[in-house]
């Protein structure tokens, strides 16, 4: 009779098991993307597109990119309900800067989450597209500018009144001692707010190892005065210049733009637009 103690316990330990396998937490079926709009560029900012391919809601408390080609991205916590059936959800993380080091690592997002009205979280790991054409683009961009820092600085000279002209002013180029080469400014452009005008030639400015220093003449007026593009516009102080490396591929950069040209250009606009 010593035996059914044994059976006993063997059978509630099978019972435990199998209670605790109907228990376990089912895997959450989530997809990502990224993806960008204006006002993520505007903030360096993307937008990582969640979707719940599964049957229930799923709440995530946090997203956190892993991008091998970008320094400085950042976790985010968030409190994002994902409806069933695949409807798309943003949430915005900081994607950092360009490392300019090929890596071979894919991009992917880590995600904390858990079906609504479960008790546990899961960390999940979403492998974002690949090849990716946006992250591609936004590397290409912060090397681009990089490239362009190390050879050459940009910045507007003195604003000075130009009554219903607007404003004069300059943009100094400067060579720095790591360019090799001629630096060419190819194009300076303006933007939605303002109207730049610089020389009617190509190059804009040149630079070399001797003459190091360029400053060109412009104006500054502005590009419309309707308030809903004034409401809408999202970089008002974004202006573009190309630029050729010792005769190499245009590249892009935005010229820095201070406190004071932003007070020069704000006023400018107000006055000539007549808003307060």
């Amino acid at each position: 009779m010593r035996w059914r103690p044994v059976l006993s316990v063997t059978a509630a330990a099978v019972l435990l098991a199998a209670t605790g396998a109907c228990r376990r937490t089912a895997p959450l079926d989530l997809s990502a993307t990224a993806e960008q709009w204006r006002v993520h560029e505007v903030n360096r900012q993307l937008a990582i597109a969640l979707h719940n391919n599964g049957d229930v809601p799923v709440r995530v408390s946090r997203v956190e990119p892993v991008l091998p080609s970008f320094d400085g991205e950042a976790a985010v916590d968030t409190d994002a309900l994902l409806p069933a059936g695949g409807l798309r959800v943003d949430v915005p993380v900081p994607y950092g800067t360009g490392t300019c080091v090929a890596s071979a690592a894919a991009s992917h997002v880590v995600v904390v989450a858990r079906a609504d009205g479960a008790a546990e979280d899961q960390r999940i790991t979403i492998a974002l597209p690949d090849p990716n054409p946006l992250l591609d683009k936004l590397l290409a961009a912060d090397c681009a500018s990089r490239r362009i820092q190390r050879s050459v600085t940009l910045r507007f000279g003195p604003w000075t009144d130009a009554g219903p002209a607007g404003l004069r002013g300059a943009l100094v180029v400067s060579r720095t001692a790591a360019a090799t080469g001629t630096v060419q400014v190819r194009k300076l452009d303006g933007n939605v707010m303002y109207a730049l005008r610089p020389p009617a030639r190509t190059p804009v400015a040149s630079v070399t190892a001797g003459a190091p220093v360029a400053s060109v003449p412009l104006t500054a007026s502005p590009a419309r005065c309707d308030a809903h593009a004034l409401a809408e516009i999202k970089k008002p102080f974004e202006f573009l210049a190309t630029v050729s490396l010792d005769g190499g591929a245009e590249l892009a950069t935005a010229v820095p733009v201070g406190d004071a040209d932003r007070q020069a250009l704000d006023g400018m606009l107000r006055r000539i637009c007549k808003l307060p």
